[in-house]
């Protein structure tokens, strides 16, 4: 086997500059979405660079189906009135534990096509199928990215470059410093692998369904004759009863959390979703041949992505704390908003679900109130022309676990996107704008 870890020389190589933007925005998740709507509605020419063949991240590649409870800005609160016009989005507000307006059940498939709607009509430019490889250094600076796709490898210059890519690759790449999950052992929070499952029968299972014990034994005995196979790092459910889950008492089917893997390792990414992917496999056999109401049964949609809650978090000019989320904090350039609880799904020693309603409220900002991101957690030390948004802004652990989630990653990339349209028409660089003048103009 080659190793993996040899290094070589490659040839120079001159390559094609096919664009020159004042704002390219690389992932084209909640972040990206909001940087690149914000961007180009505040005058930036603005293209956005997106690996897959649709916009929408997390939101429509994993199965999420869900935006949580937490202040989304602009951009945000937009896409999800348009999508309720349609009929594509609900509210659900349980007011003993969401805070107000609640959370924002949608439909994946319209969500990716209003979003490119709102894109398009903001005037921006979008690559699809294209991979956003790493930062272009010039004089000391960021001043675009090289990028790879079908035509080959080519570069995009940029006037700023906004880092929306979830793992902060562009800014990684430009030699920011970054953290990575907990200080102590380097532990990330669980991926999640969503997946539906079809043809169901649950009337016929509930009546004629085998007891819990006599259905575990079954399990026992597939899995011995290797014909259940739990994903490797399985932490939820227990990979002993996979795929039933002993803490719910049913079938899980749909909802499973893998521990130890790193979303910036693309072996340790394809491993998983190969495991993944042959467990439902094994599953559909499984119930097909043993449970009744499963006889016809089959895998439905699988995610194109693994669910990831944690990566890298760049490190900015402050690192927003975990005192930061329960004091509720204000800043003179605080950009976006949240109020999202320290949501963890961690392993031991760490803390995961389920929470009590005590711990969630013990973890977040009072109701109608939230704490602020300031404006220099999304700019990078030690290295000018880029600006992050999403989840990996420069923050600690405990902050990250309730700021990663997709509202705020749209409100911090709206941010992002203003400060880089006001960096460019000011003609300085994003480390060098006042946040506040960004503050007034999305917060007031």
């Amino acid at each position: 086997m080659t190793n993996l870890y040899e290094r070589m020389s490659i040839p120079t190589q001159d390559i094609s500059v096919i664009g020159d933007y004042d704002v390219v925005v690389c992932g084209a998740g909640p972040a990206g979405i909001g940087a690149t709507v914000d961007a180009a509605r505040s005058g930036a020419r603005t293209l956005l660079i997106e690996y897959l063949a649709h916009v929408g991240g997390m939101a429509t590649s994993a199965n999420t189906m869900s935006w949580c409870d937490t202040p989304g800005g602009p951009v945000f609160d937009e896409l999800v009135e348009r999508l309720k016009r349609i009929g594509a989005a609900e509210i659900n507000y349980m007011p003993e534990r969401y805070h107000r307006p609640g959370r924002v059940r949608f439909h994946a498939e319209t969500v990716k096509i209003t979003a490119l709607d709102m894109i398009l009509e903001s005037g921006a430019k979008i690559l699809f199928c294209t991979v956003a490889e790493s930062a272009w250094m010039n004089e000391g600076k960021v001043s675009g990215v090289f990028i790879s796709n079908k035509a080959g490898r080519s570069a995009i210059k940029a006037s700023v470059v906004i880092d929306a890519t979830g793992d902060g690759d562009i800014a990684a790449s430009a030699g920011a410093q970054f953290h990575k999950g907990d200080p102590e052992d380097g532990r990330l929070q669980h991926v999640n692998f969503r997946f539906s499952m079809e043809g169901i029968n649950a009337k016929e299972f509930k009546q004629d369904g085998p007891p819990e014990e006599v259905l575990l034994e079954m399990i026992k005995v597939a899995q011995k004759e290797g014909k259940i196979r739990p994903p490797r790092g399985l932490f939820s459910p227990a990979a002993e009863t996979f795929p039933y889950d002993l803490v719910n008492h049913r079938m899980n089917h749909g909802y499973w959390e893998i521990q130890g893997v790193d979303s910036t390792d693309p072996l340790a990414v394809s491993e998983t979703l190969c495991d993944c992917h042959q467990a439902a496999m094994d599953m559909m056999r499984f119930y097909r041949e043993q449970l009744p109401g499963y006889e016809k049964c089959r895998v439905g949609k699988l995610p194109t992505v693994l669910g990831v809650r944690e990566s890298r978090r760049i490190l900015g000019h402050y690192l927003l704390t975990r005192r930061d989320v329960l004091d509720a904090r204000k800043f003179e350039d605080g950009v976006a908003r949240a109020s999202f609880w320290i949501d963890f799904h961690d392993s031991p020693p760490g803390h995961t679900l389920p929470y009590s309603l005590d711990y969630v409220k013990a973890t977040r900002p009072a109701e109608g109130d939230w704490y602020e991101i300031p404006y220099r957690c999304l700019v990078p030390k030690e290295v000018s022309g880029i600006l992050v948004a999403g989840r990996c802004i420069s923050c600690d652990r405990d902050a990250q676990a309730s700021l990663r989630v997709m509202p705020t990653c749209f409100f911090t990339g709206a941010a992002a996107g203003r400060a880089a349209a006001i960096s460019v028409s000011q003609g300085i660089l994003p480390h060098e704008l006042d946040g506040q003048q960004v503050r007034q103009v999305l917060l007031g």
